[in-house]
């Protein structure tokens, strides 16, 4: 590989400009190698770290001594190594010596699944048989429900007997759609030269082959995703995709399949009842994982299973709620619950931000949403159990909005998993979350907080003004 007037070779793990050495510590040429594989894209500094310090705990300063050390011996070629604000380093666009596509024999591994899924045999059933009939099969539902998990382990029980090299990608930081292009290229192992990564080249690569990609959290690049995947499937008919993402493509290849929280149990359940329901089920085997000797006393397993109806059945939730239950007790829990979901947090180590903490998997969903969206949600969150379009048209009539664009901000929040619609009769039906009726609504007392906090600070200088004003006009 070739940037500028520096030839990489890999395997002799050497670097040369213009034909000669150059000297380079071990952790400055795995720096370097790690940069020029991630073909212009931006490297953040935590994926550095795992790369280059596989397993071992340093110092975050160890990256800024390697990179300086690395422009050094670099010398007149230092600003090929580029530092991105707050985001990472990005090398300098490269060119391959042969810049001949060619594809990896195998993608990377998949990510390892953490423990079995609860309550999700049906459910994996009924996707595998969506996904045999499907160019572009997507999970939605709204976030935390399990789409990602259940992808993973969809991938996981077809991929021995699945004609198709299977290949898991991550999209939960990809912005822009060359991050989005290299994502898909690293995921599935695809060696290109940079200035020919397109959707077409790359569909061309993966045209050897039968591929099923995993495209895991689009909805913050949907419309980048739905564009690239059409051009891929244009390129080649031996792709099949199964995206994850809190609302559909939106393509005509697509088939939509929604992901469902667990079941819940009844509170005039019996207690053996309630302790065969998904939900709590959950919430044990998470409990014990925290503190193997748990078991739950009888007195307990009914507020596990109101625990559950509070948090609407939601594995992420129910994670997070049990995880607390170490610290606080599971009454205690069910009690904090009372006071909203701020608490809920703790989540595995190495999972994404918006898989450790319920609140922030709701910001992703409510940041998504359009202004009037937003202002039509705060409104919903005063609807207690389902509600119709008309009681909508009731709460909004001080607010201007035209039924047209009533409709559309509606259809915004179904779309994006924030409202859900029932159509059992003549009238459609909608509802929320308790989980997102309550962020909705924490949210809003927060913003009327700081607004009056800000009031609160300016009253007085407002006075001030007024004092000083008063004084200049008597001293006039």
């Amino acid at each position: 590989m070739k940037i500028g007037r520096i030839e990489l070779d890999m395997n002799a793990r050497c670097v040369r400009r213009d034909g000669q050495d150059l000297r380079l510590g071990s952790r400055a040429f795995d720096l370097l190698a790690t940069l020029a594989s991630a073909n212009g894209r931006v490297v953040s500094r935590s994926e550095l770290m795992q790369t280059v310090w596989p397993g071992t705990v340093v110092e975050d300063c160890n990256i800024d001594v390697n990179i300086s050390a690395l422009r050094k011996a670099l010398g007149d070629d230092r600003d090929l190594i580029v530092t991105v604000a707050r985001r990472g380093y990005q090398l300098a666009p490269s060119r391959h010596i042969q810049p001949k596509l060619r594809t990896a024999a195998s993608p990377r591994p998949l990510p390892r699944r953490v423990g079995n899924l609860v309550g999700t045999d049906v459910a994996v059933a009924k996707a595998a048989e969506a996904l045999v009939g499907s160019q572009v099969l997507t999970l939605t539902g709204t976030g935390g429900v399990g789409k990602s998990s259940l992808a993973l382990e969809l991938a996981y029980r077809i991929a021995p007997s699945c004609p198709a090299t299977v290949a898991f990608v991550d999209l939960s930081s990809a912005a822009t759609i060359d991050e989005v292009l290299s994502a898909i290229e690293y995921g599935c192992g695809v060696d290109m030269p940079e200035d020919v990564v397109c959707s077409e080249r790359l569909g061309a690569a993966l045209s050897n082959a039968p591929w099923l990609l995993i495209l895991d959290g689009a909805e913050h690049v949907i419309s980048v995703v739905a564009q690239i995947v059409e051009a891929l499937l244009a390129a080649s008919l031996n792709i099949q995709f199964l995206v994850t993402s809190r609302e559909p493509l939106k393509i005509r290849a697509e088939t939509v399949f929604r992901v469902n929280p667990l079941g819940v149990p009844k509170l005039t359940d019996r207690c053996d009842e309630m302790l065969d329901s998904p939900a709590v089920q959950l919430f044990v085997r998470r409990a014990q994982q925290m503190h193997p000797r748990f078991v739950p006393r009888i007195g307990e397993i009914a507020s596990i299973a109101k625990i559950c109806q509070r948090l609407d059945g939601i594995p992420l939730a129910i994670e997070l709620a049990a995880g607390r239950a170490e610290l606080l007790g599971v009454e205690g829990v069910r009690r904090l619950l009372s006071d909203g979901l701020s608490f809920l947090s703790g989540g595995y180590r190495t999972a994404t931000a918006r898989h450790r903490c319920l609140r922030a998997a709701l910001d992703v969903s409510f940041d998504l949403l359009s202004d009037p969206a937003q202002s039509l949600l705060v409104q919903l969150s005063r609807f207690v159990g389902p509600f119709s379009f008309d009681s909508v048209r009731g709460v909004v009539n001080d607010m201007a909005v035209t039924t047209d664009s009533l409709i559309e901000n509606i259809d915004e929040l179904v779309s994006k998993s924030l409202v859900n619609v029932c159509i059992d009769g003549p009238e459609a039906m909608y509802s929320l979350f308790e989980c997102t009726r309550t962020y909705v609504a924490e949210k809003f007392q927060c913003a009327s907080d700081e607004h009056a906090a800000r009031r609160a600070v300016q009253r007085p200088l407002e006075g001030d003004v007024r004092f000083l004003g008063e004084l200049l006009a008597l001293s006039a």
